[in-house]
């Protein structure tokens, strides 16, 4: 039976059926707006950047009508449709034929379908028209049939758009219990900018009908530009993009950033929820609510009553996390689940590399990692020896004893960095090494590229002729911190270069290797990067089949089946696969 996977803690982008952000305040007077029925017709947009939560509020709008039989909600995504060239058309036919799913009586709906299949044969000639613009159709009509799709149109004809518009009417007329039609129409602001005016194009088709509402998510900064961009030819791009969308959206709403007391509770729940019931979660959810409205911090607080609550160690972590992030990132939904994701990775491999850190520690390096990635890299190049040092240095220059006698910065560390490195955990007990070599090597970091001289000395002892000199190097070598090691090896395989051959570097290496396990991935990916190709030999390959390494024997089975090696080494490698399966 395989083994089953470790869970890595993941969280997806899609939008949330709870309100975690507190955007009841947003949604509500969204909703009360719609159910004002006098005001027709009604376009809205509810605004903010990229990742603020647009799709989300979407959904929360759809359930608050959710078994209202007098209100339809039609949902589309510009941006998904199959059919770019017509995207205004697409938008019509979805909204029609969202009208149609959700009629229940049958005879309406027969009626129902009946008229929306003359709307939709208006679109069809409306189609053609731009297929054969585009040179699409050319091949396949006559000249005449050409001709007839180009003539101007009766207004009041089956095939006209000009009369779309009094059809829908009678369409509506049908339904005698709804007295909204709701589109919420999402990612706008994805479209490319022919695709938003024609969105917007289609939109203006239904605004001199009753009982139409539109709820615009989008950036409206972009949505803006690209209306800008599409009207470019004519002069007046800028100035007319501002009066355009003006015209069309009556009520703009802009979502409000996160504060950090919010952030706070946004993770918290999100950590929360990859443990907790729908049932449990909807009661959290409504306690934070309370909180919010009742002005009460922090939000996850006075939790005893709930029938589940996060615990202490992930209310922490929510705390650090929300106080760690930069201003941009913190009042950001998306950008805060994209480092949650970031830390579910890391977590993961470190899991199953053997690398052990606290969430909090871990977390921590991530921080410096991803907002002061120059500050991490000094510390990841400094010795194993030295980075304890430069740790007590660099939180001793952040929080300073109050005696009046202030510590340096340390050099290569950036001043931006006081507030996390005053923050806690502290890091100068943790053993960070076989950590920072791991993140090192996820994010292609030199880790203490300087080795010492006798470091480098043994690295000439391992490439000698030697071989007691070579198992002296090996075992003195194995002794030394992972991190150093590591660096070493590096060195070593880069030894590839200024030889003809790779069979000195990989006797050395498998030799090293055998004295350390841990080094074996580090091992295969630098031979397999380094000493591959015109430099590999068929004593290289006899070294590798005979480590007794999976890793290592791994190169070997690939190195059979690679024909752009030479020959006498792709049969050296034949021969060994072969003899390592008992053949």
């Amino acid at each position: 039976m395989a083994a089953t996977s470790p869970r890595i803690r993941l969280w997806d982008d899609n939008p949330s059926s709870f309100d975690f952000l507190g955007f009841d305040a947003v949604v509500d007077p969204i909703v009360a707006a719609v159910r004002e029925h006098h005001i027709h017709p009604l376009t809205m947009s509810v605004q903010s950047p990229w990742g603020g939560g647009k799709s989300t509020i979407l959904k929360l709008i759809a359930a608050e009508f959710e078994g209202d039989s007098t209100c339809f909600v039609v949902s589309t995504n510009p941006w998904a449709y199959d059919d770019q060239d017509d995207v205004k058309g697409s938008l019509i036919s979805e909204i029609l034929h969202g009208i149609q799913a959700q009629i229940t009586d049958a005879g309406v709906k027969e009626s129902v379908a009946k008229k929306a299949k003359e709307l939709l044969g208006r679109i069809s000639w409306s189609r053609a028209a731009v297929a054969i613009a585009r040179g699409a159709l050319t091949f396949q009509v006559n000249p005449q049939e050409i001709a007839d799709i180009f003539r101007p149109k009766d207004p009041a004809g089956p095939d006209s758009m000009a009369g779309f518009n009094d059809a829908y009417k009678e369409l509506l007329a049908l339904i005698p219990d709804v007295q909204r039609v709701v589109v919420l129409v999402d990612d706008l602001d994805r479209c490319l900018p022919d695709a938003v005016t024609a969105t917007l194009e289609a939109i203006k088709l239904f605004l001199s009908t009753d009982k139409m509402v539109f709820v615009l998510a989008a950036d409206q900064d972009m949505v803006r530009d690209a209306i800008s961009v599409s009207l470019d030819g004519a002069r007046r791009g800028d100035v007319f993009a501002k009066r355009y969308l003006e015209k069309i959206v009556q009520l703009p709403i802009a979502l409000p950033r996160l504060s950090p007391a919010d952030a706070e509770a946004y993770i918290g729940l999100l950590i929360a929820g990859r443990s907790m019931d729908v049932a449990e979660m909807r009661a959290l959810t409504d306690h934070v609510r309370v909180r919010r409205n009742a002005n009460q911090a922090p939000l996850l607080h006075d939790l005893e009553s709930l029938p589940a609550a996060p615990s202490q160690e992930d209310l922490a972590l929510a705390t650090q996390l929300a106080e760690g992030l930069s201003a941009d990132r913190r009042s950001n939904p998306r950008q805060i689940k994209r480092f949650l994701n970031a830390f579910g990775v890391r977590e993961s491999i470190a899991r199953s590399r053997g690398v052990s850190v606290a969430p909090a520690v871990m977390i921590k390096m991530l921080l410096l990692e991803e907002l002061y990635r120059s500050s991490f890299n000094s510390l990841a190049g400094t010795s194993a020896q030295d980075r304890k040092n430069l740790l007590i240095r660099w939180e001793a220059w952040a929080s300073p004893p109050g005696d009046g006698e202030e510590a340096a910065l340390p050099d290569g560390i950036d001043e931006a960095t006081r507030d996390w490195a005053a923050s806690l955990p502290a890091l100068r007990d943790e053993d960070l090494d076989p950590y920072i070599s791991l993140a090192a090597s996820l994010i292609n970091v030199s880790m203490g590229a300087q080795v010492s001289d006798d470091v480098l000395g043994l690295i000439n002892a391992l490439l000698g002729e030697s071989e007691a000199a070579r198992n002296v190097a090996a075992d003195t070598l194995s002794e030394r911190g992972q991190d150093e090691q590591l660096a070493a090896l590096d060195v070593l395989i880069g030894a590839t270069k200024r030889t003809d051959d790779a069979e000195a570097v990989v006797r050395g290496t498998v030799l090293w290797v055998s004295k350390n396990h841990t080094l074996e991935d580090a091992a295969a990916t630098g031979i397999a990067a380094h000493c591959w190709g015109a430099r590999l030999t068929p004593g290289a390959i006899v070294e590798l089949a005979g480590s007794g390494r999976p890793a290592l024997i791994g190169l070997v089975r690939r190195a059979a089946t690679d024909t752009s090696l030479h020959p006498s080494v792709q049969a050296a490698a034949s021969d060994e696969v072969e003899q390592l399966s008992g053949n």
